[in-house]
């Protein structure tokens, strides 16, 4: 599967993978950072498995909608 990054490079991938081994294998840092992704356009948890071809953008705190995740899930612990 191709993996097309926000800043328009690619990546290939013999087999499905979770968002967040995606994470790992561009960055160990941007892994430990993750707070959620975009395949596609949709804000997606970084459990979610990319299965086909998508655009992927790893979404950190310092974003909008990572921090909106962040709060979100923060919300289902409280």
């Amino acid at each position: 599967m191709k993996i097309t990054l926000k800043d328009g490079s690619a990546m290939e991938f013999a087999n499905s993978m979770a968002v967040i081994d995606i994470a790992r294998e561009l960055s160990e840092g941007l892994a430990r950072a993750a707070t959620a992704a975009k395949v596609n356009g949709e804000v997606v948890d970084l459990r979610t498995v990319v299965e086909d071809d998508c655009e992927l953008e790893i979404l950190t705190f310092d974003s909008e909608e990572g921090k909106g995740a962040f709060n979100h899930t923060a919300s289902h612990i409280m």
